[in-house]
């Protein structure tokens, strides 16, 4: 897992403390970083253009203008004069170089002679930079966007606004590059050391959150050649309104290492439509091994009452108490005082998994207050937390195009999923996958972790801009992974 930091301000500070690091030779180290980027682009551009704000990351535009003076045909639009020491000096160097400082006008005239395989930076603003960008600046970013050729952003994307292919990140992964909508335009995500080493520069402060990466994944293979399938736990998944949702569940339980996998069949259950697999079993009662039951996929939101009831007694009376409570159950109004009677239970394991409007929906039931979808996903690091101080045997899977996983005081982030997941039926498997690494005893975080890569990871196999994905075919594709 790579760490994640909300600030790097403190960091820098106390790595430039720690390793007599002046900031001109960061700034230096940043530029260089890009330069080899930009220099391994095959073919080699013909023409870059860099557009630099007033700050350091302007400057570290300068120092890459120099750095690549009679190399690449470089054009540079400066937006005001520089304010930072760092940038001053930058400028007067590059302009010794001869570098090609251009007006707007004369740039955006330039711009029209950019080919595809030419190179815009972004440098206009770091992940320093708060508030709404100009109507100048929008609109310069905007005839950046439009033009076809390579886009590199300098540490994040312009208010999140430049639509990035590969955004350089200096020194550290920060949380603002994982957001919804800096997924979106941030292309792929690439940390520049700045003359130290990542794992030593990390180490100057306490990270606020955990990127996780395929190695992450602990599947359960089994290498006990004397096993057999009680080994493995059974996972148990209630049946519904809607029993599709818990069908699929049941099969991705299955197929993420489960002994056995059972449906439970309720009163509203419309299990008879379907032509099920003969691996799942059915029950009208919980079976009596059962070591996870998954509630809430396909569940339906009334006169369920009954039904949560016959989990929570189960759940009480468990030895191997161990859930994955999802969908519907976040519009059960009692869902808040079910949580904190559950928790009391020791070694209790509890896996919520909403999406962003079941999201709002639970803050707003467990006593957090009412936000809206684009509220809660604004401060879900923030919510996360609480939510998991408030509820200590609860693991929190807030699912989005970056999901984030809340669990024991931590956050972790899973970006590997992809935008082919926005299909009905996404989330049951995932519910289901987690349901079965939970039923073979892992613990609620590694459940939720793994389970969330194993999905996400299944997604990028498919392709990412696939619009043919399925549930069925996300379930079959983890059958050729192997992380």
């Amino acid at each position: 897992m790579k760490p994640i930091f909300n600030d790097t301000t403190i960091l820098e500070a106390d790595a430039k403390k720690k390793f007599h690091f002046p900031d001109y030779v960061m700034m230096e180290n940043a530029a260089s970083a890009m330069e080899r980027l930009i220099l391994k682009q095959t073919p080699l551009p013909d023409q870059l253009f860099i557009v630099c704000g007033k700050g350091n990351n302007g400057a570290d535009g300068i120092a890459l203008a120099r750095k690549l003076a009679c190399k690449i045909h470089s054009y540079l639009l400066l937006l005001g004069a520089p304010k930072t020491p760092e940038a001053k000096i930058q400028k007067e160097m590059a302009e010794a170089c001869k570098v090609d400082f251009l007006t707007e006008n004369d740039f955006v005239a330039k711009l029209s002679s950019c080919k595809k395989n030419d190179v815009i930076v972004d440098c206009i603003f770091g992940t320093g930079f708060k508030g709404e960008l100009s109507a100048q600046i929008k609109n310069l970013i905007l005839k950046l966007n439009s033009i076809d050729a390579r886009k590199i952003a300098c540490d994040i994307s312009s208010g999140l606004e430049f639509n990035a292919d590969i955004t350089v990140t200096m020194g550290a992964l920060k949380s603002a590059l994982f957001s919804d909508k800096a997924k979106a335009v941030s292309g792929k995500i690439i940390t520049a050391d700045l003359g130290i080493s990542e794992n030593l520069f990390t180490k100057c402060g306490s990270p606020d959150a955990y990127l996780v990466e395929k190695t992450d994944a602990k599947l359960p293979y089994r290498k006990n050649k004397s096993a057999h399938k009680g080994n493995f736990g059974h996972a148990a998944v209630f049946c519904g309104e809607k029993s599709g949702a818990g069908i699929i569940a049941g099969s991705a339980s299955l197929v993420s290492g489960s002994g056995l996998s059972s449906l439970i069949k309720t009163e509203k259950s419309d299990i008879s439509q379907f032509k099920i697999s003969p691996e799942l079993m059915i029950s009208d009662s919980i079976p009596e091994n059962t070591t996870s039951i998954l509630i809430g996929s396909g569940l339906g939101k009334q006169n369920v009452t009954k039904i949560i009831n016959k989990f929570e007694n189960w759940f009480r009376n468990s030895k191997k108490a161990a859930a994955v409570i999802d969908a519907d159950m976040f519009y059960f109004p009692e869902l808040g005082n079910l949580l904190s009677e559950l928790n009391k239970i020791q070694d209790a394991k509890i896996i919520l998994t909403p999406h962003p409007k079941e999201l709002a929906n639970l803050s707003k039931i467990c006593g957090f207050g009412e936000q809206t979808t684009a509220e809660i996903l604004e401060h879900r690091f923030e919510f996360g937390k609480a939510f998991t101080k408030k509820y200590k045997n609860t693991v929190l899977v807030m699912k989005s195009a970056n999901t984030v996983i809340a669990a024991d005081n931590q956050l972790y982030i899973i970006s590997d999923g992809c935008q082919n997941l926005a299909k009905a039926g996404s989330g049951d498997v995932l519910a289901g996958i987690i349901n079965g690494l939970l039923a073979q005893g892992y613990s609620a975080k590694d459940a939720a972790i793994t389970g969330c890569e194993l999905h996400a990871l299944a997604a990028q196999e498919i392709g990412e801009e696939a619009f043919f994905l399925t549930p069925e075919l996300l379930i079959k594709t983890i059958h050729n992974l192997n992380p």
